[in-house]
């Protein structure tokens, strides 16, 4: 059989046979056993709090926290905390923050428009919306369809800004270039952000490896062809749209069309002709959000194991598919594709609510187990593919500076509302205290670099993000010994230790310790911290603590 027939055998419209495991912890034991390996012991309770509370809110727990996880003998004391953590609304902000990496979510028009990179003034309320939808749970098939053809729920009417986040071309770039630059936004991106499919690949010929034909390209095109009225002109000057309905372009170019097309979908994910979607649907958008969410006939299969695949990625820092944009040929292949599958049944029958996933996750003992003492196993999986122990993950731009100011004890709650400016195109403004808010809130300019988050590797806001590059830098690095924000903010977490911990050296050790990296310190560092305290400030303390490796990962 043909791989790329097999790939989508396991990722497509159908679901693979399973061993007969019954959990996440079966499916990884086979896996495990084959490999002559095993899995770690749980982590310590202030390891898994840390790690827990990170995944979930991003921000560290509370001291109170810690100290009540720590001693609370019920057995049944780590599922509470992971249900308070997904009825935190602090959990939406947290994984509002990843589908907007999916999303490509942006705020202006884009560098393309160079100086001329406008704010748009609404783009905030889909932000909001997400957030809403992840802290309510809402049903991620309805999720789909709200961000394609929209919702009457006032909370969620926003997301229909989905299709239009792209960037645009500068004003006096010609109007036909103009138009195919937002047809193949909307069309890559719902491949994807949805499928896991480079759409995009087939807009010049037919895609090299994956089953899908240029002309099913442009079917797609024709879904969105009424989306947006593009201007004839380019800035002042009169130019004439050539292309006024749907058609293939000839290696991708507008000046070469070919047959005319009529919306249409990806046929190894059909088990229905296009009219099925599409007769009784009010419009194009309305028929594509049915067949992308359709089980039994359609994609809805394939858009639950893409989804269940990225919360795998960002609770092990690796997917099921280590490609989450890519279940293609050109992807990697699945290291436990029968999980995958089981994954996304489970999605599914449980009427598409994501917690449960985030449940099932989360109280395996595959994502509990600790990190391996001995290196052994490291010859035969380096990469920690069959997840024998738990590896440690650098956080996100966005989470890094909440938890700075976290810490600090200086972070604004305030959830909701429009973006906080962080300048423009040339004029960047400082990481001030009226913007110390989460950093989900502050507004996704195109073309500016915010001072903070710059360090350590944004995503890209112009196209599909399906995972962040998360490596140690020079400039991270340097900001953390020498920025101003972060003496600033260790000035602010030295009052706040003193004033909970009073003047006993020992006891602001202690808690601020607890604060900044969910711990008790460990004998050598209690000693090697009062000897910085006798010899420094407590200001000079907290700053090294920020500045921490650990403080910027979670074990």
């Amino acid at each position: 059989m043909p791989l790329h027939l097999l790939k989508i055998l396991v990722c497509g419209s159908v679901f693979v046979a399973t061993s007969g495991a019954e959990s996440i912890d079966d499916f990884v034991a086979e896996k495990l056993q084959a490999q002559g390996l095993e899995r770690q012991p749980e982590a310590d309770r202030h390891t898994l709090l840390r790690r827990l509370t990170a995944d979930l809110t991003g921000l560290p727990p509370s001291v109170e926290e810690i100290e009540a996880f720590v001693a609370d003998e019920n057995p049944a004391a780590y599922e509470k905390s992971v249900d308070r953590l997904l009825n935190d609304p602090r959990f939406g902000e947290r994984w509002g923050r990843h589908w907007l990496d999916v999303a490509r979510f942006g705020e202006s028009d884009g560098i393309l428009t160079v100086n001329a990179d406008k704010v748009r003034r609404d783009a905030w309320k889909y932000r909001d919306a997400v957030i809403r939808a992840f802290n309510a749970d809402l049903p991620f098939d309805q999720f789909v369809s709200h961000q394609i053809n929209g919702s009457p729920d006032p909370d969620y009417q926003a997301l229909k800004q989905f299709v239009h986040l792209g960037t645009r071309l500068q004003n006096n770039a010609d109007p036909n270039d103009k138009m195919f630059h937002r047809l193949d936004d909307m069309v890559a991106t719902t491949g994807n952000a949805f499928l896991a499919t480079t759409f995009g690949c087939a807009r010049c010929h037919d895609h090299p490896v994956d089953p899908m034909t240029t002309k099913e390209y442009y079917q797609f095109t024709a879904i969105f062809f009424d989306q947006f009225k593009q201007e004839a002109k380019a800035s002042k000057k009169p130019i004439k749209l050539r292309i006024t309905e749907p058609r293939v372009l000839t290696k991708g170019s507008w000046l070469t069309p070919s047959e005319k097309v009529e919306p249409g979908y990806l046929r190894i994910l059909m088990k229905k002709p296009a009219d099925y979607w599409q007769r009784d649907a009010p419009s194009n958008l309305d028929a594509l959000a049915s067949w992308i969410t359709d089980v039994k006939h359609g994609a809805g299969k394939r858009l639950a194991r893409v989804i269940v695949n990225r919360l795998w990625h960002h609770h092990f820092g690796r997917g099921i598919i280590a490609t989450p944009n890519d279940f293609g040929e050109l992807g990697e292949q699945p290291t436990h594709p029968e999980l995958l599958d089981w994954l996304a049944r489970e999605l599914i029958e449980n009427d598409w609510h994501l917690k449960h996933i985030h449940r099932l996750i989360l109280t395996s003992a595959t994502y509990r187990q600790g990190a391996a003492t001995d290196s052994g196993p490291l010859a035969i999986d380096a990469d920690n593919q069959w997840l024998w122990q738990r590896r440690p993950q650098r956080l996100e731009a966005e989470i890094i500076r909440d938890r700075l100011l976290s810490v600090a004890g200086v972070l604004k709650p305030e959830m909701f509302g429009p973006s906080l400016s962080i300048g423009a195109y040339k004029k960047p403004v400082g990481d001030t205290p009226e913007k110390w808010r989460r950093s989900i809130y502050l507004q996704v300019h195109r073309t500016v670099r915010h001072p903070t988050l710059s360090l350590f590797d944004p995503p890209d806001s112009e196209r599909s993000t399906s995972s962040r590059n998360t490596g140690a830098t020079a400039e991270s690095t340097l900001f953390a010994l020498n920025s101003p924000l972060a003496w600033n903010l260790a000035g602010h977490f030295a009052k706040r230790i003193e004033s909970e911990a009073g003047n006993d050296p020992a006891a602001q050790i202690e808690r601020a310790y607890l604060h900044a990296l969910s711990r008790p310190p460990r004998e050598d560092e209690s000693e090697f911290s009062a000897t910085l305290l006798q010899n420094g400030t407590l200001t000079d303390f907290c700053h090294i603590l920020l500045g921490l490796n650990e403080f910027i990962y979670v074990h």
